[in-house]
């Protein structure tokens, strides 16, 4: 938790895995840099369950500068029958000092059988880039996605970044301007328990009606925000 002792970490084009063996939950990936953070995909998975679903590991991973990531995958893993429970998601941080490309996608969810585990809640603490068509999810149970600073698409792609989110029985937050600097292309929200838009929203569409099946959003507020598309 103290200052950075790593000035610059690389991992492109190759895999950070923890995942261990059978019965064991997933080691956690925690990564500080002074200067630019790249990774290559990471996997933090629960092991194979002999009984319960075993907990993914955390992944927090915070640059000086930028951060690039790949795909994460920290998922609980099944229960080793239908009535031994899932284990949890892990949650996933992502923190960079000038901003956080997201270059994969993100999947926190809960092991099944018996009592699914949490997703794991990811937050995206700065100004995020994304430079590809993205999606989050920590799957059907409770497990919050949270953006604490601006949502951009990467230069010169106006409208065509998009953008799918699915939290369960979790919320989903906007705290900071969407598309304001590059507007994105369709954001879905695919299932949350509440929505907050707490800035301006711009895309070329926003799809948060379960494609005209019944609801899967409890409460949707953008009170005093506008949202255009």
């Amino acid at each position: 938790g103290g200052a950075a002792n790593i000035t610059t970490f690389d991992s492109s084009g190759f895999t950070i895995t923890t995942t261990r063996g059978t019965g064991a939950v997933g080691g956690d990936v925690l990564i500080k840099t002074s200067g630019a953070l790249t990774l290559g995909d990471v996997v933090a998975t629960g092991g194979t369950a002999s009984a319960a679903g075993q907990n993914a590991g955390v992944v927090d991973v915070n640059a000086g500068t930028t951060l690039t990531t790949a795909n994460i995958t920290a998922k609980g893993s099944d229960g080793a029958t239908g009535t031994d429970n899932g284990g949890a998601g892990g949650a996933v941080t992502l923190t960079g000092g000038t901003k956080v490309v997201l270059g994969g996608n993100i999947d926190t969810s809960a092991g099944a059988n018996g009592t699914p585990g949490t997703g794991g809640t990811v937050t995206v603490a700065s100004a995020l880039e994304l430079n590809g068509n993205r999606t989050i999810t920590t799957g059907v149970t409770a497990g919050n996605i949270v953006f604490n600073g601006t949502v951009d698409g990467d230069a010169g792609q106006a409208f065509n970044r998009t953008l799918g989110l699915t939290s369960g029985t979790g919320n989903i937050d906007f705290n900071g301007l969407v598309g304001n600097t590059v507007q994105l292309g369709t954001v879905t929200i695919n299932q949350a328990a509440t929505v907050d838009v707490d800035a301006n929203f711009k895309a070329a569409g926003l799809s948060a009606n379960n494609g005209g099946g019944a609801a899967n959003i409890t409460t949707f507020d953008s009170s005093g925000f506008t949202i255009t598309t």
